[in-house]
């Protein structure tokens, strides 16, 4: 990647992602082998998955069901591993999921990723794609590791039926549809699948579908796998014990500010607004959110 008409809040997050990369061991996880800078590059080796779950997407509509329990089994394994070593990724969708020739999926793009520091309950920045953000996210309220899982509800959902839960030509309109329209679930999804989506679609993130529970859902049971996390302090794989509740909720409260008559969110995607009009099939031109 050329340094060249990089910014240096750019450069620097380039080397926020890869720090983030180069501890992760993951199969479900695309792995960085080595990083290094010339005067004019930065130059990142990663394994090769050749095949985009978006291009599956975009070619065949939707998965069978079967197809799709496969796929939820190793983004489960694979964001199992991020929580527990206290990282949120920010940025599912099906751009950054990459297949191998085998059918192992691997989850790449941790441009938007952040490590959580153990003082760190919770998040502010607005980042990711406006498609899979969690109702929480484009109310601009303080978040944690939770809205990952609302953005895999999202990918799963479009998987098995071929469309976003929540999609309109309008940005604007997209916003209200996340927080305030309920999912229409169709007949063609078995009951567990339905179930195991309804949890992660729930729009409280306090009362979504999480760790550890999530492992134990019998759409997936079976299929996670979850390698341990060592030396890591408050794993977010684990049940917060009370106190940790409680500062949760004082960083929220702290974090919270009143709305603005125009938000962070539609203040960055707006210019965006005649790229999403002209969007193709679902999720090929969604616009990507950062607020630093």
């Amino acid at each position: 990647m050329p340094k060249l008409g990089r910014s240096e809040n750019q450069l620097r997050s380039l080397k926020r992602e890869i720090e983030i990369m180069r501890d992760l061991r993951h199969p479900n996880i695309v792995q960085l082998f080595d990083s290094f800078e010339t005067e004019t590059e930065v130059v990142i080796v990663t394994e090769y998955a050749e095949g985009q779950l978006f291009q599956i997407l975009e070619d065949d509509g939707n998965l069978p069901e079967s197809q799709v329990r496969e796929i939820a089994c190793q983004l489960v394994s694979a964001l199992y591993y991020l929580h527990s070593h206290r990282i949120l990724h920010r940025d599912m969708k099906p751009q950054n999921i990459l297949l191998e020739k085998s059918g192992v999926v691997k989850l790449c793009d941790f441009g938007f990723a952040r490590a959580m520091s153990v003082s760190t309950l919770v998040l502010t920045s607005i980042k990711g794609t406006p498609l899979y953000m969690s109702p929480e996210l484009v109310e601009e309220k303080p978040y944690d590791h939770t809205a990952d899982l609302w953005s895999l509800g999202c990918i799963l959902y479009e998987l098995h039926t071929g469309a976003p839960p929540f999609y309109t030509n309008s940005i604007f309109k997209l916003v209200q549809l996340i927080v305030k329209d309920q999912v229409k679930w169709p007949e063609t999804m078995s009951s567990t699948c339905t179930s195991f989506l309804k949890g992660l679609l729930t729009k409280d993130p306090q009362k979504r579908l999480s760790w550890p529970d999530l492992l134990y859902h019998p759409f997936v049971a079976d299929g996670v796998l979850v390698l341990p996390a060592t030396n890591v302090s408050r794993p977010l794989t684990v049940t917060p014990s009370p106190d940790m509740l409680a500062l949760k909720l004082q960083q929220v409260a702290e974090k919270t500010v009143p709305a603005s008559a125009e938000s962070r969110l539609l203040r960055k995607v707006r210019e965006q607004t005649e790229n999403c009009n002209k969007r193709k099939p679902p999720g090929s031109d969604s616009a990507k959110v950062s607020n630093q």
